[in-house]
């Protein structure tokens, strides 16, 4: 099964997500990912230019899941 990814329309850029079994996930927290939700490690870079201490956030499912993410600097950084 591959990653699928899907938009929802809503305030908070709500994502849904299909994760696998076993399999290591990475979510972006600082919005600055060209992959979101996932993590492409933009982070490191935003931390070092702004002082800030951002991290991904990791998961690996027990089981094969749909999870709904969201995170509200997605929104503010997906037009720049």
């Amino acid at each position: 099964m591959d990653d699928k990814l899907e938009n929802i329309s809503n305030e908070f850029s709500e994502k849904k997500v299909i994760l696998e079994k076993g399999k290591k996930y990475s979510f972006c927290t600082c919005g600055f990912s060209a992959n979101i939700p996932f993590c492409d490690n933009s982070h490191k870079k935003i931390n070092e230019e702004k002082g800030t201490s951002y991290c991904s956030f990791k998961i690996i499912p027990e089981k094969d899941i749909v999870l709904y993410v969201s995170s509200k600097n997605w929104r503010k950084n997906e037009s720049r």
